[in-house]
C-alpha cells in the first residue's frame, strides 16, 4: 500500500478589500439565505476561492451566484463550493473548514 502524502501546511487566506467582502456577503445571501456561512480560503491574491455552507440544496443557483460575482470582482479565477450543512465534506471544502477565513 502506497505511504500516504503529509498533511498541506495552512496557509493564511489572501485578503480582501471591505468593499469585495461586502459585495460577496450580499450576493451569496441572496442566493443563500442570511443564515449561509462563507468563507475565503485561497491563499494566491490572484485568484478567489470561496465555500458556501448552507441548508439548502445546492443547484443552479451555484452558477448564477458566480456569474454576478465574476462581473464585479476582477480576479483571474474565482471559485465558488457550496455545501448542504450536515453533509460530507469533500475536496476543497475540507481546505475551506480548515483554514478558511469567514466573511
Amino acid at each position: 500500500m502506497p505511504v500516504a502524502r503529509p498533511p498541506a501546511p495552512p496557509q493564511e487566506p489572501a485578503p480582501l478589500k471591505a468593499a469585495e467582502a461586502d459585495y460577496i456577503r450580499q450576493c451569496v445571501r441572496k442566493y443563500y439565505g442570511d443564515d449561509a456561512v462563507i468563507r475565503n480560503y485561497g491563499p494566491d491574491p490572484r485568484r478567489l476561492e470561496l465555500h458556501v455552507e448552507t441548508d439548502m440544496e445546492p443547484g443552479m443557483e451555484r452558477h448564477e451566484c458566480l456569474g454576478l460575482l465574476m462581473c464585479e470582482i476582477n480576479r483571474d479565477y474565482i471559485g465558488l463550493e457550496v455545501t448542504k450543512r450536515g453533509h460530507r465534506i469533500r475536496g476543497n471544502a475540507k481546505i475551506a473548514y480548515r483554514q478558511g477565513q469567514i466573511l
